[in-house]
C-alpha cells in the first residue's frame, strides 16, 4: 500500500486540499468511535487484499458443499472502493490505509459474523451489490478532480454514505450472534427504506461525476500507459452551478430522509402501542404519586431500614436480583411501589449509583379489573413501557446510524414484523408477548421491573406464570451479566405465594422481606399531622387537639395507611370541631377496616338522607354502590348515568333530567375513585368485600336487580321492534337511549349465570328470602319472560338439564313461571359458550346484533362527542369520547372504542383477516390480508420472494409465457383461460369454496379439489 502513497503512479501537482483531507479522517474517527477496541484494532489492519483472499476461500468451501450464493454481486463494490483508495493513494493522501480500514474492515466482519448464516450472508451481499450499481467508474474521471477540485467532494460523500450502511450494519451484528439472530429478519426489512436512500444518494454522486466529467472521462483508465492530459476540457460557470445544486440537493435528501424516517419510526411505535393494547399504567402511577405528595419524605424507611431493598436498588451487582415484599392488607403497599419507581428515577437522572441508560418499568395488579389482574395483562403492561421507552431519531442528528440512546428503537422492527405474523387485532399472545420482553431485556443494560399487588391476579395460575416468567428472565440476564434484570414483587403476605417464591429460591434472608406495620408508625403520624395542619384550620384546632388526633389514629391503625387515610377523610367531614373531637376518641374510631368502611357507608348515608327528606338521593347512592360491587367489569360514569335513567316503569331514558348532576367522588365520598378512561372503582378491593357484607346492600338481590335491567333494557322497542325506524333512532340517539347497550350486550348472559348460581336463596321460598323477595322474585320473572318474548330466535328449552353443565338451574323449578323461560335461556347462554371463538365474540341474537350495528353505524355517520343533545349536554356526556367500537363483544374495544373511524376499521380487519401481508398499505395484490397464516406465506412466497427466508443465491432464467387475455383485476397478472383467474382471484384473500367431499378440506381450485379427492379414492377411503 505504500505504493500508493509514494509510488510511481502518483503525479507531480496533485494533492488533496486540508479541508478534503479533514472531511475523510473526520468521518473515518467517527466510524471508528462506534467500534469496540478489539474491531477497532481488527480494522485498522485490513485490507483489499485480506479481502479478496478471504472470499476466494469462502468461494472454495461453498463449492465443496454445494452452496454457492453468488459472490460475483461483489464485483462492482469491490472496483468502485479498490478505485477509490487508488485516487486517494495518487493524491498522496497519507492516512489512505486508516481510511479505507473502515471500508475493508467491516466487509471482513460482516463476511466472518455472517457466513454461517445463510441468509444474513445473502442480504449482506445483496446490499452491497444495490449500493456497487450505483458507484461510477472513478479512475475514468481523474481529469475531472484534477480540472475541478471541488468534485472531490463526490468522493467524501461516496465514502461518507458507504460508511452509513457499515455502521448500521456494525451495530446489528456486533451484538451477541443469538441476538443478532432473533433480530435480523426484521430489521433488515425495516432498513430497506435506508437502503434505498443510501442507493439513491450514491446514484445522485455517479449522475453528478458523470454529467460534468464527460469531457474529461478516460475510458482507457485502467490501461497502464493511460495518463491523466485527457484534452484541454474546462468547466463552464453552467457547470458550477450545477455542481452546487448537486451539493444542496444530497444535504436536502438526507434532510429529508432523516425527517421521514423520524416520522416512519414514530407512527411504527404507535402502531406497536395500539397492537399491544395495554391499559395505561402510568396514569395509576401518577395517581399513586399524587397521593404521596402529602407527605414526600413518607416511605423511604423501605431502602433505610432493610438493606436488601438499598442493595437491589443500588448496589453494582446487587446481592439479590429477585426480591418479594409482603405485608398485611392496608399497609400501602402500593404506594410503596410507586415510591421506589420514583426514587430509581431519580438515581438514575443523577447516573452515581444507578446507570443513566437504566429502564424502569411497573405494573399495578387490580382485582376485577381484566386488563389488570391476568399475566397476559401484565406482559402487555410491561412491554408497552418498553415500546414507549424507545426514543425516537433526531432528525437534525447527523451522527453514523443516528441511533438512539437506548436499545428500544432497534427491536421496534421486531414488534411490528410480530404484528403481521402473528395474526390478530391486539396482542393476545402470550407467548408472543414473553418473546418481545426477553429481547428487550436482553438489549438493555440496566432493567427494574416494579409489580405490586400479586395478590389482586384473578388466580393462581396467574401469579405462578407471572413468577416463572420474571424469575426466569432474570437467571438469562444473570448468565450475561449479573444485576442486569432485577425484579421486585409486591403482595400480600400469602402462604401460596410464599410457596410458590421459595420455589424460585426467594425466601427469608434470599430475596423475601415481611414489612413490620410498626414501620408505618411515623409516616401515619405525619400524614395525620399534615391534613390537620393543611384541611383542618376550619376547625381551629389547639396542638394539643392536633396532637390527641395524632395519637388516636396512629394507635387504633395498627399500622394500616388504609385506615388512616379513611379515618381522615371520616373525620374531616364533621361539620363542628366538637363532633370531630368526640368521634376522634379511641373508644368512637372504627375499630379496622370493616367499621371503618361501615362508617364511611354511613356518613354517606345520613349526609343524603339530610339532603332529601324521602331518601331518594340515599338510594340512588346505594344502586350505585351496589352495581360498583357485582358489575361484571369495571362501569364507566356514562354507563352508570344511564343505569340511573332508565325507568323500568315506563321503559324511558332520560338522561337530561335524571343523570347525576354532581361529581361522582361529591356523591359517594372517599369510597370510589376515577380511574383512567372515565372508569368508576370502588377506593381499595378491601372496600368490596366489606362493603358486600353491610345491611344496606345485598350482593345476591343487586345481581338480580342488574339482570332485570340488562333484559328490560335489551326488550326495548329501539331494540325488538321490526317497524322501528331511522326517525326514531336519531331522537334516541340525542336522548342518550345506547349509553348501556355496550354493557348489556355483553354482560347480560353474566348476571343471568350468577343469579343462577348465586341469588336463588333471595327469591321466593329461598333460605335468606324477605319481605322484598316476592316483587324481586316477580320482576326477574316478568323480564325474562319479555326477553324471551321478544327475542323468539333463542334456541329452544332441552328436554331435560342433563347436558347443562350447571345443576342449580333445577333450584327453581319450585318457580314454574320463572323457571321454564330461564331454562331456555340458560340453554342458549350454554350452547353460545360452546361455540367457536368467532361465535362467542358475537351477541348471540340476530334481532340484537343487527339492533346494536344499526345504533353504532348512525352514531359514528352522524354524531361527534362535541355536539349538543339536550340543553347543554354533549354527545361525549352520553356516550363518551370514543364512539367507534369493535364489534368482537370480548374484546375491550367493544367497550373502550377508538376515537376514529381508520383507526377502528385497521384494528377491526385485524379480526376478520389477521394475517396482512408485511408490505401491508404498499402491497396491491392483498389489500386487506388473509384469513389463515398458511395464506400470507404463500402470497409473500408468489410475489414477495425477498421477503422470504429463503436465500436469493442466482436469479433463475424465467420460462417464457404465451399471451394471455384474462388480466387480475388485483394486481393485473394475466392468464390464457378464466378459470385460472378466478382460481387466481380467490388465492389473494385465502377463499377456498371447494371442499372435498370425503374430509372436508377446503381448496380454492376445483381441479384441486378433484387431485385431492383422487387420493381418497386410491386408497379406498
Amino acid at each position: 500500500m505504500s505504493e500508493l502513497n509514494n509510488g510511481p503512479g502518483r503525479r507531480p501537482g496533485l494533492h488533496l486540499g486540508p479541508e478534503v483531507v479533514d472531511a475523510f479522517s473526520k468521518a473515518a474517527r467517527e466510524f471508528k468511535a462506534i467500534l469496540s477496541v478489539k474491531d477497532r484494532e481488527e480494522f485498522e489492519s485490513s485490507r483489499r487484499e485480506l479481502i479478496r483472499g478471504e472470499l476466494n476461500i469462502m468461494q472454495t468451501q461453498q463449492q465443496e458443499t454445494k452452496s454457492l450464493v453468488n459472490l460475483k454481486r461483489l464485483q462492482m463494490f469491490l472496483d468502485g472502493m479498490t478505485a477509490l483508495q487508488e485516487i486517494l493513494g495518487e493524491w498522496g493522501l497519507r492516512e489512505v490505509n486508516s481510511i479505507m480500514a473502515c471500508i475493508w474492515g467491516p466487509m471482513r466482519f460482516l463476511f466472518k459474523t455472517t457466513r454461517l448464516d445463510d441468509k444474513a450472508f445473502d442480504n449482506i451481499l445483496d446490499v452491497y451489490q444495490r449500493l456497487g450499481i450505483q458507484i461510477p467508474p472513478l479512475t475514468e474521471y481523474k481529469d475531472l478532480f484534477k480540472a475541478f477540485p471541488d468534485s472531490i467532494t463526490c468522493l467524501v460523500h461516496i465514502y461518507k454514505d458507504i460508511l452509513e450502511f457499515h455502521a448500521i450494519a456494525y451495530k446489528l451484528f456486533s451484538r451477541r450472534q443469538s441476538f443478532w439472530q432473533k433480530l435480523h429478519r426484521a430489521t433488515w426489512k425495516d432498513l430497506n427504506s435506508t437502503f434505498d436512500h443510501l442507493a439513491a444518494t450514491l446514484k445522485l454522486h455517479f449522475d453528478s461525476i458523470q454529467d460534468h466529467g464527460r469531457p474529461f472521462r478516460d475510458r482507457h483508465a485502467f490501461r497502464t500507459d493511460s495518463g491523466f492530459d485527457s484534452g484541454s476540457a474546462e468547466l463552464t460557470y453552467e457547470d458550477k452551478r450545477k455542481f452546487d445544486e448537486y451539493r444542496i440537493n444530497y444535504r436536502q435528501k438526507w434532510k429529508d430522509f432523516r425527517q421521514s424516517e423520524a416520522n416512519r419510526k414514530a407512527a411504527q411505535k404507535s402502531k406497536i402501542i395500539k397492537w399491544i393494547a395495554a391499559s395505561s399504567e402510568t396514569e395509576l402511577h401518577s395517581k399513586f404519586r399524587g397521593i404521596r405528595e402529602i407527605c414526600p419524605e413518607n416511605g423511604t424507611w423501605l431502602w433505610r431500614k432493610h438493606d436488601e431493598v438499598s442493595n437491589w436498588m443500588r448496589e453494582d451487582p446487587p446481592a439479590e436480583s429477585n426480591l418479594w415484599i409482603h405485608g398485611r392488607r392496608g399497609l400501602g403497599k402500593t404506594v410503596l411501589s410507586s415510591l421506589v419507581v420514583d426514587e430509581l428515577g431519580k438515581l438514575a437522572t443523577k447516573g452515581t449509583d444507578v446507570p443513566r441508560q437504566t429502564q424502569i418499568c411497573y405494573f399495578y395488579c387490580q382485582k376485577d379489573d381484566n386488563e389488570l389482574e391476568t399475566y397476559l395483562g401484565i406482559l402487555r403492561g410491561i412491554l408497552h413501557q418498553l415500546v414507549s421507552a424507545a426514543e425516537l431519531p433526531d432528525p437534525e442528528n447527523e451522527s453514523l446510524g443516528n441511533e438512539s440512546g437506548n436499545h428500544n428503537l432497534a427491536i421496534l422492527p421486531l414488534c411490528e414484523d410480530k404484528i403481521t405474523s402473528t395474526g390478530g387485532s391486539t396482542l393476545n399472545n402470550q407467548d408472543v408477548a414473553e418473546g418481545l420482553i426477553e429481547v428487550f431485556f436482553e438489549a438493555s443494560t440496566r432493567q427494574y421491573v416494579v409489580i405490586d399487588g400479586l395478590d389482586e391476579c384473578k388466580a393462581s395460575t396467574e401469579i405462578q406464570q407471572t413468577v416463572t416468567f420474571f424469575t426466569k428472565q432474570v437467571t438469562k440476564c444473570e448468565d450475561l451479566c449479573q444485576g442486569q434484570l432485577r425484579v421486585l414483587f409486591m403482595s400480600q403476605t400469602s402462604k401460596e405465594i410464599g410457596k410458590l417464591m421459595s420455589k424460585h429460591n426467594i425466601q427469608t434472608n434470599a430475596g423475601e422481606i415481611e414489612l413490620d406495620p410498626n414501620d408505618n408508625m411515623e409516616d401515619i403520624r405525619r400524614y395525620v399531622r399534615t391534613l390537620l395542619i393543611r384541611d383542618g384550620t376550619k376547625f381551629s384546632l389547639s396542638e394539643w387537639d392536633k396532637q390527641y388526633i395524632e395519637d388516636n389514629i396512629s394507635g387504633r391503625s395498627e399500622g394500616l395507611f388504609l385506615y388512616a387515610h379513611l379515618a381522615m377523610d371520616y373525620l374531616l367531614k364533621q361539620i363542628s370541631k366538637d363532633d370531630l373531637l368526640a368521634k376522634a376518641k379511641l373508644g368512637k374510631l372504627p375499630n379496622g377496616l370493616k367499621e371503618m368502611y361501615c362508617k364511611l357507608l354511613e356518613a354517606v348515608k345520613q349526609r343524603l338522607l339530610d339532603l332529601e327528606e324521602d331518601g331518594s338521593y340515599w338510594n340512588s347512592a346505594k344502586q350505585l354502590l351496589s352495581w360498583l360491587i357485582c358489575a361484571h367489569r369495571t362501569l364507566k360514569w356514562h354507563e352508570i348515568q344511564a343505569i340511573l335513567s332508565f325507568d323500568l316503569k315506563t321503559e324511558i331514558i332520560d338522561f337530561n333530567l335524571k343523570m347525576i348532576r354532581v361529581e361522582v367522588n361529591e356523591f359517594l365520598g372517599s369510597l370510589v375513585q376515577v380511574l383512567p378512561g372515565d372508569n368508576i372503582r370502588l377506593i381499595h378491593n378491601s372496600a368490596k368485600e366489606y362493603l358486600a357484607e353491610t345491611e344496606d346492600i345485598d350482593a345476591k338481590s343487586v345481581q338480580c336487580d342488574l339482570a332485570i335491567r340488562c333484559l328490560r333494557y335489551l326488550s326495548l322497542r329501539c331494540f325488538v321492534a321490526s317497524d322501528y325506524n331511522e326517525a326514531e333512532r336519531q331522537d334516541h340517539i340525542i336522548q342518550g337511549y345506547f349509553s348501556f347497550q355496550d354493557y348489556a350486550m355483553a354482560q347480560w348472559y353474566k348476571h343471568i349465570n350468577t343469579v343462577i348460581e348465586e341469588s336463588r336463596p333471595v327469591l321466593t321460598g329461598g333460605q335468606q328470602a324477605t319481605e322484598n323477595s316476592p316483587a324481586l322474585t316477580a320482576a326477574l320473572t316478568f323480564a325474562i319472560q319479555k326477553f324471551v318474548t321478544a327475542h323468539d330466535d333463542l334456541k329452544p328449552a332441552p328436554a331435560s338439564t342433563a347436558d347443562l353443565p350447571q345443576s342449580k338451574i333445577d333450584s327453581f323449578n319450585d318457580l314454574p313461571d320463572l323457571y321454564h323461560p330461564l331454562l331456555r335461556l340458560w340453554n342458549h347462554i350454554c350452547q353460545h359458550q360452546k361455540d367457536t371463538s368467532d361465535k362467542r365474540n358475537k351477541v348471540g341474537i340476530a334481532r340484537l346484533e343487527n339492533a346494536l350495528k344499526a345504533h353504532r353505524d348512525a352514531i359514528e355517520k352522524d354524531f361527534k362527542p362535541s355536539r349538543p343533545t339536550l340543553n347543554a349536554d354533549t354527545i361525549e356526556h352520553y356516550y363518551g369520547p370514543n364512539l367507534f367500537k369493535c364489534s368482537r363483544t370480548l374484546c375491550k374495544f367493544f367497550h373502550h372504542g377508538f376515537d376514529n373511524k381508520k383507526d377502528r376499521d385497521s384494528h377491526q380487519n385485524r379480526h376478520d383477516r389477521p394475517y396482512p401481508c408485511p408490505l401491508e398499505e404498499r402491497c396491491g395484490f392483498a389489500p386487506v390480508g388473509f384469513s389463515s397464516n398458511k395464506d400470507r406465506q404463500r402470497h409473500v412466497r408468489n410475489y414477495h420472494p425477498q421477503l422470504s427466508d429463503a436465500p436469493s443465491a442466482f436469479l433463475h432464467m424465467r420460462r417464457r409465457v404465451e399471451a394471455a387475455k384474462f388480466q387480475c383485476t388485483i394486481c393485473h397478472k394475466s392468464f390464457t383461460r378464466n378459470v385460472n383467474l378466478k382460481g387466481h382471484e380467490r388465492s389473494h384473500f385465502g377463499e377456498r369454496p371447494y371442499a372435498c367431499s370425503r374430509c372436508g378440506k377446503a381448496f380454492a381450485r376445483v381441479n384441486d379439489c378433484r387431485r385431492h379427492e383422487r387420493i381418497h379414492t386410491r386408497n379406498g377411503q
